[in-house]
């Protein structure tokens, strides 16, 4: 095995001595080869080597766990390959088998079983299934809801009127369920439930009580985000001297008071910064009439409104009573609190007792039991703790952001005093919250450690090189999450630290741009569904790829053509909607899988394996019966089974098959009947002796279940689920032998619940995978749609009459028993502002995983309706600084918006600005473009495979449509005309009628920019330039216009320098020196008469109909009260005549809409031509439009 090259950090955390380090992994950095590398350094250490059973391993998941024993045993294979004789390295080899590498749940089982007369257990005491623990846990529940009724405790009558307003109490129950299992992910949950109930008796000023200081908090946040929006306003008005006159003084009035607000809102009473909320007062901006820049102003006003609104909407409803109020209703929220919690005990008093009983643990009891084990009473190691902790040299812990506070205790308690833990991950990652890991708790270690510099411990390692993806994706994922995640959003800043660095090795070849697909959500056919659109348009975009990339196989350093495996499709929602997905990808002809599509159960090889095993276990079954029949190992068909009714129509299926299996009429169908029931009696006898998983081995083979499934479509899938369903068996009677009927009921409960567990998704199969993001956590693709981003965050967590969060506890509703109003309290809406907060950095962390798993190209598509609306909103949300604003990211309604808010600022998001109306909007710099395509959703089409045959035309049929399709709508040409042009569409009097590509084909990149695009480059120049300074260096005002992403660096390239000093050195720059005023990109629309932009083909009734027309003047020269319009070209031409004769009718647009727009006649037409290095004077030839 070839030495490998790690980088100076990757070194740094595998040889690493001396106390506990955390190690920062980032998204394909190699976290696992450096865990693998680290413990085999600790075993082959020339100073001090560890055995390997002396270190504790412990993963989330057990199929890392068994990856890392393997990895770890390739590696020692390779070590002993190198040097046969080395007795310490074949030791370890031996050693590996008993090595203590598991999940948390492993370890805990182990420490119980090894200890289990401490706690008073059973020594057979084992892991009750889901269906057993579901049906242990109802009746806990029942029997708890039961006594307390019968108790006639006022408060929890009161709790159950306020959850369980309906005909039953459901609700009220499934709440009691629900703070139970929260609570287990603390390492002392009673602990928990007492301290969140003293909150509520805590003889404090509103404004100090934990809910009262997140509330004035979230108001700071609030009225920071409004002054940043009113400072970017005053700086707008300020860089032009009339709005400054005009707006500056209220501006800055303004930004002072929100300011002051600002600091201080969090430092007085409830009751004085509710006052202060009310007291805040915008008034009106001065008239500001005849205006030339409404662009500019536009800008300002939304800022300024958007500002307001945050004030008068968000702010003021922070605050649902005065402080008297507030303390009443804390008071009252009291008693419900006790009642509730009350509750949780003896249910999980009930529930345990219950377990108990049946010798049975849950996962949650072996975490709970093994703390037990290790920390006592007084919260200090046990003996077995310190027994432990001697035995373990190192304890190293994968994925650690995913970590809850019971399992870090358990960590804290093995590795004497927390000096030997070694703790890699990345809280960028932490997409588990719904099974209560807690990311907070990584963030508090790395954020109080020292930076690692081999002396000083605990210390932080981050390891930012990223070995997966090229780096048109990393700096995509980096220009994304710089903007989205701070320390106000997420508790983490996107830092320099935090950055992905491109290591990737990848051929310099184009067309791996990110790609930002929007489908037209308000051109799509109501009848179609945002699933099948979108497919659609990712199956196009697969075909391109398909023909035009390749793909760079890492290990043989070639490339190769794509295969449909390369690609990936992620969705957020792993059920609702990957069917869709699959099944209009497989009808456009490309093959495609989710591992995720159905129910396991509702599979059709799966239903009919089961249905086969339920007539095992009772014949007596009609339904099951007859699936079996119907299925191609018994080749039954509806006439044999009309035949056997026939023959006995009243009784029982079963009962039936067994007399015509002896009266028959038909010979062959009777030698049919009695094959099939021989079959089945043997399988019977054999269940009662069998153990489930065997009995089903035996099933397959002799019905040969595989091999039909094989020969079925996607049949690699299909034998792979079977596979799963024998091996869900398997563990079923490990858990000691229960026979057939046992596993059956296992099976129906499971259904029941919904559990119905994951098909499988076998990897040597050529499709498109289309899995959920959770499940592609730790996997990578060449190619990577991350599709349905349009959907809408689910804000169902915070919609009850009671929510609960790790750290504010719980908050209620109120609600008046006798007029049955209900309204909001202080703690609900700082547990309801928490929780939003911890759900909405969750999707952060989502987003992040999903982007991080292509290696050669990122499309993120989604649908959208209103797209221009949603835009403009999002740009008067955008300040100059960098990180958004912490209410832009929170108040977010779906990821689409997190994605355009960046996109709005990226150099590539020119159409989006150009949207959004907003010409102001500050841009960032990027290395790379990206490709935004805006799309009208694609109908459905037909994948035709070629035919040998062509089909012969129906002559009379063709007939009639001939007759239908030449009928001509009288009115078809007003219909044809445009309602809106471009001015740029107009050239030599005429209307180009024809379609124009958004974007530019991946093979035209191939050789740079095109001609227009150098054009584009160039204008994009003079538009933003600072003039004074290109006059002196035109060089390095390119460079800067590229440092802040005015210009990509491929088009500052791609400026033409000499061309540009010769303007600057020219008559033209003097004369613009010296004008009263320069406009530049100055925006019109006007409204003409078709006649004027179609010369040929119109009716008398089409001349009248209006167009309008919309465009952008780069130069506008303000002299004596009248104005010169200057339009810069970069046609090659020969000729001055050639650009007047070209674009003469467009500039006359200009000149008609500049007059309208500006009040002020317009004197002169020019042309600058960067070809000719001169100006050219069209205004003769100008014909003013009107």
């Amino acid at each position: 095995m070839a030495a490998k090259n790690w980088t100076e950090q990757q070194k740094n955390c595998i040889n690493s001595r001396g106390g506990t380090l955390l190690v920062s992994a980032a998204a394909g950095s190699g976290k696992t080869s450096v865990l693998v590398e680290r413990v085999i350094s600790r075993i082959t250490d020339e100073k001090s080597p560890v055995d390997i059973d002396r270190l504790l391993i412990v993963t989330f998941t057990n199929a890392a766990a068994a990856e890392m024993k393997q990895r770890l045993a390739a590696a020692l294979s390779d070590l002993i390959s190198q040097d046969p004789g080395n007795f310490h390295l074949q030791r370890q080899q031996m050693l590996l088998g008993r090595a203590q590498i598991s999940t948390v749940h492993g370890f805990c089982s182990a420490l119980i079983r090894e200890n289990f007369h401490l706690l008073g257990l059973p020594p057979q005491f084992r892991i009750g299934d889901t269906a057993e623990i579901a049906r242990i846990e109802q009746q806990a529940l029942d029997e708890t809801a039961e006594e307390l009724y019968k108790e006639n405790f006022p408060e929890f009558i009161e709790l159950a009127f306020l959850l369980s307003p309906g005909k039953d109490d459901r609700a009220l129950l499934e709440t009691i369920l629900r703070i139970y299992y929260f609570i287990q992910s603390h390492p002392y949950p009673e602990k928990w439930l007492a301290e969140k109930l003293a909150e509520y008796t805590d003889d404090l000023p509103v404004e100090q009580t934990r809910w009262g200081a997140v509330v004035l908090q979230k108001a700071r946040d609030l009225l920071m985000s409004a002054s940043s929006l009113i400072h970017r306003s005053l700086e707008l008005s300020e860089e032009d001297d009339m709005m400054s006159a005009r707006y500056s003084a209220t501006l800055a009035g303004e930004y002072e008071m929100l300011k002051k607000a600002a600091e201080d809102i969090t430092r007085c009473g409830w009751d004085e910064a509710r006052q202060l909320a009310e007291s805040l007062d915008f008034g009106s901006l001065p008239p500001l009439r005849n205006y030339y820049d409404k662009p500019r102003q536009e800008r300002v006003q939304s800022l300024r409104n958007n500002a307001k609104d945050l004030v008068r909407k968000e702010l003021r409803g922070l605050f649902c009573g005065t402080e008297q109020e507030c303390r009443e209703d804390i008071r009252k929220l009291w008693a419900m609190a006790a009642a509730l919690f009350e509750a949780v005990r003896r249910f999980s008093a009930r529930f345990s007792e219950l377990k108990r009983s049946k010798g049975m643990l849950d996962y949650n009891d072996l975490e709970h039991m093994a703390l037990k084990l290790l920390i006592g009473e007084d919260g200090k190691p046990t003996q077995l703790a310190r027994e432990l902790s001697e035995r373990f040299e190192e304890v190293l812990v994968d994925e650690y952001q995913d970590t809850n506070a019971a399992q870090d205790a358990l960590f804290s308690a093995v590795s004497r005093g927390e000096s030997n833990l070694f703790m890699v991950g990345d809280v960028k990652q932490s997409i588990y919250g719904f099974r209560q890991a807690m990311p907070e708790i990584f963030l508090a270690r790395r954020d109080s450690y020292t930076l690692y510099d081999g002396e000083n411990f605990p210390a932080a390692i981050t390891l930012g090189d990223n070995f997966r993806s090229r780096p048109e994706i990393t700096d995509a994922v980096n220009f994304v999450f710089r903007q989205l995640m701070s320390k106000s959003v997420c508790g983490m800043d996107y830092d320099e630290e935090e950055e992905l660095r491109a290591a990737a090795k990848y051929p310099d070849d184009s067309g791996h741009q990110t790609e930002l697909l929007i489908i037209d959500g308000d051109t799509k056919n109501p009848e179609d569904t945002v699933d099948a659109a979108e497919a659609r348009a990712i199956a196009e975009r697969i075909r391109e790829i398909m023909d035009s990339l390749k793909v760079f196989d890492k290990e043989s350093s070639q490339q190769r053509k794509p295969r449909y495996s390369d690609f990936c499709i992620l969705l957020r929602s792993k059920t609702a909607h990957a069917g869709a997905y699959v099944d209009e990808l497989s009808r456009l002809g490309i093959p495609a899988c989710a591992d995720e599509t159905k129910g396991f159960f509702l599979l059709p090889e799966i239903c009919a394996a089961v249905a086969l095993l339920k007539v095992i276990d009772n014949p007596m079954q009609d339904v099951p019966l007859l699936s079996a029949l119907f299925s191609p190992a018994f080749g039954f068909t509806p006439d044999h089974l009309a035949k056997i009714r026939l023959n006995d129509p009243d009784s029982r299926l079963y009962t039936a098959l067994r007399r015509y299996s002896k009266n028959g009429g038909d010979h062959e169908l009777k030698k049919q009947v009695q094959s099939f029931l021989s079959r089945i009696d043997r399988w019977r006898l054999l269940a009662v002796t069998m153990p489930a998983d065997l009995l089903i081995h035996r099933v397959y083979q002799d019905a040969a279940l595989p091999s039909i499934a094989a020969a079925m479509k996607n049949g690699e899938q299909r034998v792979a689920n079977l596979r799963i369903l024998h091996d869900m068996a398997r563990r079923f009677e490990d858990r000691g032998f229960r026979g057939l009927s046992a596993f059956i009921r296992m099976i129906d409960h499971a259904e029941q619940l919904d559990e119905q567990g994951s098909a499988a998704f076998p990897g040597s199969l050529d499709a498109v995978r289309i899995i959920s993001i959770h499940r592609s956590k730790g996997l990578e693709f060449p190619f990577v749609f991350i599709a349905g981003m349009g959907g809408r965050f689910n804000r169902e967590s915070i919609s009850g009459n009671l929510l609960i969060h790790s750290d504010m506890g719980v908050g209620f509703r109120r609600r008046d028993t006798d007029t049955l109003v209900q309204w909001n309290t202080l703690p609900r809406l700082a547990v309801s502002h928490s929780i939003t907060k911890s759900e909405l950095a969750e999707e952060l962390r989502v987003l992040y995983v999903a982007m991080t798993r292509a290696r050669e190209k990122l499309m993120m598509v989604m649908t959208l309706k209103s797209l221009e609306n949603k835009l403009n909103s999002l740009s008067a949300l955008i300040s100059d600084e960098e990180q958004l604003p912490p209410y832009a990211v929170l108040e977010a309604g779906g990821v689409y918006d997190w994605i355009l808010a960046a996109a709005l600022r990226h150099p590539s998001g020119g159409q989006l600005r150009s949207l959004a109306g907003d010409e102001y909007m500050p841009v960032l710099p990027a290395e790379y473009e990206w490709t935004v395509d805006i799309l009208p959703a694609p109908g459905p089409e037909e994948y035709k495979p070629q035919e040998d045959e062509q089909p012969q035309p129906d002559t009379a049929f063709a007939k009639i449509i001939e007759q239908r399709i030449s009928y001509t709508y009288p009115y078809a040409e007003i219909s044809a005309l445009p309602a809106k042009l471009a001015a740029s569409d107009i050239a030599s009097g005429r209307v180009l009628r024809e379609n124009i590509a958004k974007s530019r084909p991946a093979f035209l990149s191939e050789g740079g920019l095109t001609p227009a695009e150098r054009g584009t480059a160039l204008h994009t120049f003079m538009q933003f330039a600072d003039y004074d300074a290109a006059a002196k260096d035109v060089k390095a005002e390119i460079s800067r216009l590229v440092s802040k992403g005015y210009l990509t660096a491929e088009q500052g390239r791609a400026v033409p320098v000499e061309k540009v000093e010769r303007f600057f050195a020219g008559s033209l720059y003097q004369r613009l020196k010296k004008a009263d005023r320069l406009l530049r990109e100055v925006r019109f629309t006007i409204e003409v008469p078709a006649k004027t932009l179609f010369d040929t083909g119109l009716s008398p009734d089409s001349e009248d109909e209006f167009v309008v027309v919309q465009g952008i003047a780069d130069c506008v020269i303000v002299e004596n009260g009248s104005l010169t319009v200057v339009d810069y070209k970069t046609d090659y031409v020969k000729t001055g005549e050639e650009l007047i004769e070209r674009y003469r009718e467009q500039l006359g647009f200009y000149a008609t809409a500049l007059e309208q727009t500006l009040g002020m006649p317009v004197h002169e037409c020019l042309f600058y031509s960067f070809s000719l290095n001169t100006a050219v004077d069209a205004s003769r030839a100008i014909k003013k439009t009107g």
